[in-house]
């Protein structure tokens, strides 16, 4: 029992470690993460939607600290008690996400590893079952070391949990693990799988039928529901439309990235951007959380860029007004995606992005013509 007790202390421990590591590095992205699970498409508590970066800063460093209790064998009684309760909560999530269909990524390891909805029920499940283990053999669970060191450790690894969380919100994750990382070639990122002699992913629809005969429900896929006629027999079987869902048939290769997409006054300028070897790239994707000063900060940068022959564009989802260059249009979810700020600024040279800014490291026209 000792030995299980152990194993499940080091696994557990670790996992959520590195759980906590990568959202803590990024909180504002397990905050949009949150926002999907409270609208009201999926749990409905929309006040929670305000709070949610708040909370994801919250989670993001309890998970660490939990990790690091757990590893140095202090505070047992209060450690697991944690664990079970956040492993609870954690497992009830991914299960209403996969069974449901509504939130297709649960957002347990950040942008780092992106897991199926079953799949993370279930490495929830795996892990109720190892805490499990530590809650009846919470006996063998000793401190790792003397107190003053397990304390100061524990200190240590919170305090710098919360400074690297606070360096993601205020500035830019320090590990960026999105496709539009620096360095990242977009253009190779938008390739699909037909390009690059890949197998790529397929789906398959399913429907919903009812037996109007004796109220009964069956599920069949697409391909059952076109080659068996008598299915679509609305004298005998009504179609429940709003039952029906997509599934993945087979996992494939999928572009990083995808709705990457310039439409510039119903125009597609996306190649022109990305074979550009100047472009500066302001993405806005909250235009109703723009300043003043913001708009004039950016028009003056735009301004001076031009004139060292820079091709200057900003994103938005909403016309933006009194700004001084071109503009188009963009997914929101998309440019969430591409940089932690609002507004945040890229610089690209033919599709590779050279440098990302959050916009309280505002960078002068200099500082973009050293990155180039």
């Amino acid at each position: 029992m000792r030995f299980i007790v152990q194993l499940s202390r080091i696994i557990v421990g670790i996992l959520f470690i590195i759980s906590g590591f990568v959202k803590v590095v990024d909180p504002i992205g397990l905050s949009f993460k949150l926002e999907e699970y409270f609208s009201p498409s999926v749990l409905n508590i929309p006040f929670l939607m305000d709070i949610s970066l708040p909370i994801a800063t919250f989670f993001s460093v309890f998970e660490i600290f939990l990790g690091i209790l757990l590893l140095l064998g202090v505070w047992r009684k209060f450690t697991i008690l944690s664990l079970l309760i956040t492993i609870v909560f954690f497992t009830f999530l991914t299960f209403y996400s996969a069974y449901f269909n509504k939130v297709t990524d649960c957002g347990c390891f950040g942008d780092a590893l992106k897991l199926e909805p079953w799949t993370s029920f279930y490495k929830d499940v795996v892990l109720l079952i190892l805490i499990l283990v530590l809650l009846v053999g919470k006996k063998h669970i000793e401190p790792l070391f003397v107190k003053p060191f397990n304390i100061a450790l524990v200190s240590i690894a919170t305090l710098g949990s919360l400074i690297i969380s606070y360096i993601g919100i205020n500035h830019l994750p320090m590990i960026d693990f999105r496709p539009y990382a620096v360095g990242k070639n977009l253009v190779d990122g938008m390739k699909q799988a037909e390009e690059l002699g890949l197998e790529p992913t397929t789906y398959k629809t399913l429907f919903t039928l009812k037996n109007k005969l004796n109220g009964s429900s069956i599920v069949v896929d697409d391909k059952k529901y076109i080659s068996q006629k008598l299915y679509q027999d609305t004298s005998i079987w009504e179609l429940e439309s709003d039952k029906t869902v997509n599934i993945i048939d087979k996992k494939g290769y999928e572009a990083p990235i995808h709705d990457f997409y310039f439409d510039c006054n119903g125009e597609d300028k996306t190649s022109y951007y990305l074979q550009n070897e100047k472009v500066i790239l302001f993405v806005i994707p909250f235009v109703e959380k723009i300043s003043s000063e913001e708009i004039t900060k950016l028009n003056t940068l735009a301004k001076q860029a031009k004139q060292q022959g820079y091709e200057v564009v900003a994103v938005s989802n909403n016309p933006i007004d009194n700004i001084e260059f071109d503009m188009c249009f963009m997914d929101q979810t998309t440019m969430k995606t591409i940089i932690r700020s609002n507004p945040g600024i890229l610089l690209l040279s033919k599709g590779i992005v050279k440098a990302k800014y959050h916009y309280n490291d505002f960078p002068s026209i200099q500082q973009l013509d050293q990155k180039l």
